[in-house]
């Protein structure tokens, strides 16, 4: 609408420039028509006069505008006192036939109407009728005192039509403002309702994408990317930091090298936050039990943003809170699957998985493979003398030991009861058997406790282990090799390591863990 209004006023400016030529060659037309027809003039002289005047003004307004950076209204009030003056002597000159200058007032003003502000307008309309009145008293006219009344009606109605198209082109240009008001408010309306609608949109895929897996830490940096789309924020870093533990949970971050993301947040409280970074600021924005999402940016992004961009920052934090929790109970669920409660070590269901994808690996990559089995010697009677309570927390303690006696990639696990068993990646049988001897010698040196905790305990085991492919091809046959010589070390004289003297043939049952 804006650019529609001043399609209008250069319209009229324009015309402007051309009705002006216009004139001027009709002017110079009836100039000529006056000085070479057999008409009776006032004088001659000035029509002249008034048409030289009209033709240099005329010549005046176009070479300003050609050469000069001059508005068209600056240009037509600056040449109205000429223009006037060149109609009045004309008006003088032409007296004769009936009034021919007041046409000339009347349109004058309308002319001026469609360019000028409506306070120079009735300026326009005053100083023609001045003027027109002013050409009957220099041409001396006896019109008595009807034709007196008659010239000062004529000069008023120039006053009143110049006031009225003053008017109603105020009244156009007001309605043409709010129409143009209207229509900015309305694109504006627009423009906020699709960004409204783009936010819920995020929002929306953004929970879909939270809720649909457990595992977070996959899902995560997806979230945050689309987020800052949603935003328009160029870099940022977000934290999902556990209060009670002053740990961070969660981390993403885009747009951001690793060197320039705060990795840590040097201090928070509820309100609160450092980073120790002169260019990051950080900000809380859900603050939930023991969980808190920060979100961390440019101090200039963060102080400049709306607080549409708030509510979106905070619906999103709010799923990534219900999210973070979900996946923590998730992992929590998932470890305990595969955890033996009483020792903390790795359990039954876990070691089959596991030992197939190692004997899996062994094979492809042509490795060794170890297996070691491990039994209490004499457990009942322990469990008899000392209490139940004191054998658990045996078992316990065994597990510790054997722990700290083996490497971090060995996979410790309890078989079943007090058994116990390690796979040894990458590992042969000689090497097998350093490790099983190790473990023999630490738990009977390790000094276990009774069910009150006084020291006095004392342990052995019985270690059987098998390798892979050295002694069995399968993880069947390796169970079986491993429990047989386990079965061969408890048969002997206990506290001792024993390892398979043949290669038993391949069998496809398997091997069920003693329960106790």
């Amino acid at each position: 609408m804006q650019d529609r209004a001043l399609l209008i006023t250069d319209f009229f400016e324009q015309r402007y420039f051309a009705g002006r030529i216009l004139a001027m060659v009709l002017l110079v037309g009836m100039v000529l028509w006056g000085l070479f027809s057999p008409v009776i003039l006032a004088d001659k002289s000035l029509a002249v006069a008034g048409g030289v005047l009209f033709l240099a003004t005329t010549g005046v307004v176009l070479g300003v505008r050609s050469h000069f950076d001059v508005t068209t209204k600056q240009i037509m009030m600056g040449v109205l006192a000429f223009d006037l003056l060149a109609i009045a002597i004309l008006g003088v000159a032409y007296h004769p036939y009936e009034d021919p200058a007041y046409p000339m007032f009347m349109v004058l003003p309308i002319i001026y109407v469609l360019v000028i502000s409506r306070p120079r307008i009735w300026l326009t309309g005053a100083l023609s009728s001045f003027v027109y009145m002013g050409i009957h008293v220099v041409a001396g006219d006896s019109v008595g005192a009807m034709g007196a009344v008659i010239i000062a009606v004529k000069a008023l109605v120039i006053v009143i039509v110049s006031i009225v198209i003053a008017d109603a082109s105020a009244r156009f240009n007001r309605r043409e403002a709010e129409v143009r008001q209207w229509s900015e408010d309305e694109e504006n309306l627009n423009e906020e309702l699709r960004r409204r609608l783009a936010e819920l949109h995020a929002v929306s895929e953004i929970t879909e994408l939270i809720h649909s897996s457990l595992d977070f830490d996959k899902v995560g940096p997806l979230v945050l990317d689309i987020l800052t789309k949603v935003i328009n924020v160029p870099a940022c870093c977000l934290f999902v930091v556990d209060k009670s533990r002053a740990e961070t949970l969660f981390t993403a971050s885009v747009g951001i090298s690793g060197s320039a993301m705060p990795t840590r947040l040097a201090t928070f409280t509820t309100d609160t936050l450092e980073t120790g970074d002169d260019h990051f600021s950080c900000m809380s924005v859900v603050n939930h039990k023991q969980l808190m999402v920060v979100f961390c940016a440019e101090n200039e992004i963060i102080e400049g943003m709306s607080s549409e961009d708030m509510l979106v920052l905070q619906a999103v934090s709010n799923e990534l809170v219900v999210a973070v929790e979900n996946s923590q109970l998730y992992k929590l669920t998932k470890r305990l699957a595969i955890t033996d409660e009483l020792t903390g070590l790795f359990n039954y269901r876990y070691l089959q998985q596991r030992l197939d994808e190692e004997i899996e690996r062994a094979r492809r990559y042509h490795k060794d493979l170890s297996f070691i089995m491990i039994d209490v010697d004499e457990f009942k009677r322990f469990n008899d003398t000392k209490g139940h309570i004191a054998g658990d927390a045996a078992l316990a303690d065994l597990a510790i030991v054997v722990r700290e006696v083996v490497r971090e990639v060995d996979v410790v696990c309890r078989y079943g009861g007090e058994e116990f068993s390690v796979i040894l990646p990458e590992t042969d049988a000689a090497g097998a058997f350093v490790v099983a001897e190790k473990l023999r010698e630490a738990v009977d040196k390790h000094d276990f406790k009774d069910a009150d905790g006084n020291s006095g305990g004392h342990l052995t085991v019985s270690v059987g282990l098998a390798s892979f492919p050295g002694h069995a091809d399968s993880k069947e046959a390796l169970l079986r090799a491993a429990d047989d010589a386990l079965y061969t070390a408890k048969s002997g004289s206990k506290n001792c390591v024993r390892s398979p003297r043949f290669t038993p043939p391949v069998t496809d049952r398997p091997v069920q863990p003693e329960r106790g």
